[in-house]
């Protein structure tokens, strides 16, 4: 399943998101677009730290993000989600996961 979140997210869009990220706690397979956010804040930063542990609390793999702005990325890398999900750069990268290296 892919939850697209494209534009700003912040305070203001809070019930959106949680709305948006609700079928993601249960979902087994889960892609975050979020190739056309152009801007985030802690809150989108709070909701993925909460959709990721209700998802390990049901033993569900974890959620792949899809990151194209460098911005979004910084914040990513900066808050230590990156280390929390497999981030790719565009959603085809990310449906299609880690492709295993070339002998």
């Amino acid at each position: 399943m892919v939850v697209s979140l494209a534009g700003e997210w912040d305070i203001y869009r809070r019930a959106e998101l949680r709305e948006r990220l609700e079928p993601a706690y249960a979902e087994r397979e889960i892609v975050l677009d979020l190739t056309a956010a152009k801007y985030v804040t802690s809150t989108l930063i709070c909701a993925l730290v909460v959709m990721q542990k209700h998802r390990v609390a049901q033993s569900l793999p974890q959620a792949v993000l899809a990151v194209k702005s460098a911005f979004v990325r910084r914040l990513l890398t900066a808050t230590g989600l990156d280390g929390l999900f497999p981030i790719y750069e565009s959603l085809e990268e990310a449906v299609a996961g880690p492709q295993p290296d070339p002998a």
